[in-house]
């Protein structure tokens, strides 16, 4: 049987798929399942390949670990052999400058730092290359978290958001007041 058939045989359980694509918020990790999605929609490879911008040879790797292991083989995080090109000097500077600086520090008209973001400083600063799933990698060697943004209100409390915005009015209006 060949790749494409095996793919479309393979039962595809679209809550299953949205609790994984909440509980792993790193970007390389949501292309995938993103990309799994719209192959299972009926996409053509090149299509999904063109709208998550990933080669056609990654999306058949992509569809081989879905195929071997599911969502959950699709999501294991990257493994690389090589060792880290920043130093671990480098490496601690990089975490102060996380845990102290923001990229406005470095020219950078942002306030939050993101892979792409910290990818252009780590050049400028360490003269080093590396790709934002690297960097997320490193954030987590480094014993940092991050956190993507996405709509999740499922979770969300009402009357804590209600008091909080009570509270920041009584705050700005004491402030102006």
């Amino acid at each position: 049987m060949n790749r494409t058939q095996a793919f479309l045989d393979k039962p595809f359980d679209a809550d299953e798929w949205q609790k994984f694509y909440y509980r792993n918020q790193q970007h390389y990790i949501r292309q995938r399942l993103t990309a799994i999605k719209l192959l299972n929609e009926g996409h053509s490879r090149t299509q999904v390949s063109e709208q998550v911008g990933c080669s056609y040879d990654t999306l058949t790797r992509w569809m081989d670990k879905y195929l071997d292991g599911g969502l959950q083989g699709l999501v294991q995080p990257i493994r690389h052999q090589k060792p880290s090109r920043l130093s671990p000097e480098e490496q601690q500077q990089l975490k102060e400058m996380v845990l102290t600086q923001r990229p406005t520090d470095y020219g950078i008209d942002r306030n939050m730092w993101t892979g792409a973001i910290l990818a252009v400083v780590i050049e400028q600063r360490f003269e080093v290359q590396l790709k934002d799933s690297r960097i997320y990698e490193l954030l987590s060697e480094l014993g940092l978290s991050y956190q993507r943004a996405h709509r999740d209100y499922a979770n969300a409390d009402l009357n804590a958001q209600k008091e909080w915005v009570a509270a920041v009015k009584k705050t700005a209006i004491t402030t102006i007041g």
